[in-house]
C-alpha cells in the first residue's frame, strides 16, 4: 500500500530537510512511478540509499529502504534520519 503521491512528497521534502548537513537528499519523482528519497554519503559516495513511504503492517504510515526495511513513521523525522544515517555510516566513522 502506497502513500497518496503528494503526501509522500511532502514526509520525503520534509526528512530531507532533517538529513541535511549530513548527507545529500534529493526527492525523485518519475511520471507513474511512487516518490523516492535518494540520500547519498557525500564522504564515501559509494554509500546510498533510496527511502520510500508506505503503510507498516499496522496501517501506520513510515519511512521504508526498498529491500523493504522499516526505518521510522513518518512523523518520527529525528529518528529516521538517525537510522539512515546507521546505514550509510562510513565503516570507521
Amino acid at each position: 500500500m502506497t502513500m497518496d503521491p503528494e503526501q509522500a512528497l511532502t514526509c520525503l521534502q520534509m526528512l530531507a530537510a532533517e538529513l541535511e548537513g549530513r548527507f545529500s537528499a534529493r526527492v525523485r519523482v518519475g511520471e507513474g512511478r511512487t516518490p523516492r528519497l535518494h540520500v547519498v554519503n557525500l564522504a564515501a559516495p559509494v554509500l546510498t540509499e533510496s527511502v520510500i513511504t508506505a503503510a507498516d503492517g499496522d496501517g501506520e504510515w513510515c519511512f521504508f529502504f526498498p529491500w523493504p526495511q522499516r526505518i521510522a513513521p513518518v512523523g518520527d523525522l529525528a529518528t529516521a534520519a538517525d537510522r539512515i544515517e546507521r546505514v550509510l555510516a562510513e565503516v570507521d566513522r
